[in-house]
């Protein structure tokens, strides 16, 4: 019986898993309708993407996993792409739309506080899902989500610290590429 509990905690996890990710989604989604600036509408789209991704794939795993709790396992698509890299992507889309224009939402800074301190939240409790875990294709999804949701959280970080200080942000990301 004892793998019957750490089943259903497993389960029972997933289901938490699952109504963060939904939360997220929504919170994200709906800080995106509200923006009229370019880049954190976009920002935020794509992090509203990507938990509505997570979301799916948790469902998913929440299935293989009650229909056989031993081998039940979907396939992980590949770690997210360099967070760096998409963050690039974003700013370069917006910047088409933004024309030397960098003008705030009123309290955008405190959504993007917020979310970092929701990002890091989920992060912790996957990490320590992972850790907890007796099946080894959930502490995978544990470990994935983890590093995800990791990436967010230093998105939101330097998507916030551009949006405070965009001049001192460009001179940091210029010194990085001279210092490899």
């Amino acid at each position: 019986m004892p793998e019957d509990k750490a089943l259903q905690e497993e389960l029972e996890a997933l289901q938490v898993a699952l109504k963060t990710e939904e939360d997220g989604f929504h919170y994200y989604q709906e800080a995106a309708d509200r923006s009229k600036h370019p880049l954190v509408k976009k920002f935020f789209a794509a992090v509203a993407n990507d938990e509505c991704a997570h979301i799916f794939l948790i469902k998913d795993f929440y299935k293989a996993l009650k229909a056989d709790p031993k081998t039940g396992e979907i396939k992980l698509p590949d770690a997210s792409a360099d967070y760096k890299q998409r963050l690039k992507t974003i700013f370069q889309e917006a910047r088409k739309e933004i024309k030397d224009k960098v003008t705030l939402d009123t309290g955008i800074l405190d959504v993007y506080r917020h979310s970092m301190d929701l990002e890091t939240k989920a992060a912790n409790f996957y990490k320590e899902r992972a850790a907890k875990s007796p099946y080894p294709p959930v502490k995978k999804l544990w470990d994935w989500l983890f590093l995800f949701e990791s990436d967010h959280y230093r998105m939101f970080s330097e998507t916030l610290s551009y949006l405070e200080k965009p001049d001192l942000w460009h001179l940091e990301m210029e010194r990085s590429i001279f210092e490899g």
